[in-house]
């Protein structure tokens, strides 16, 4: 298991605990941080690249690490002709989008994140966690 891996395991569990405990707004940080660091796991031991190649990347499209990683590990998932790829590769992408957008408002705006959202977060994440292991 990488440090990735086990981090994403970690994030999960606390982002659970947290809405066990109604703190909703903690909640969709680590659920979203446990997807994205199981993407960076796949994009570092599954598809071969190097935090260089990202940065590469990410300077070329001028764009922001997350989004070129969402977009890397997507197009990932539909080359790799396994089953229902297609499908998968537009869920992950459809929810880690959704997921993300959960994370900025309840890390960023003056709004409240209620039990409701949170749940979400952890339900998108589950779901997205369960794509990821399938390429993983």
């Amino acid at each position: 298991m990488s440090n990735l891996q086990n981090k994403s395991e970690i994030l999960i569990d606390a982002a659970k605990l947290l809405h066990d405990k109604n703190w909703y707004p903690a909640v969709a940080h680590g659920a979203y941080y446990c997807c994205y660091q199981l993407s960076k796991h796949i994009w570092l031991h599954k598809m071969g690249k190097s935090q260089q190649d990202l940065d590469r990347l990410c300077n070329a499209s001028k764009s922001g690490s997350h989004e070129v990683l969402i977009n890397e590990v997507r197009n990932y998932i539909r080359e790799s002709n396994k089953a229902n790829c297609d499908s998968h590769m537009r869920d992950y992408n459809s929810q880690i989008l959704q997921l993300k957008k959960l994370r900025v408002k309840a890390d960023y705006y003056d709004e409240v994140f209620d039990s409701s959202e949170s749940n979400n977060a952890i339900l998108l994440s589950d779901k997205i966690i369960t794509i990821l292991k399938k390429y993983q």
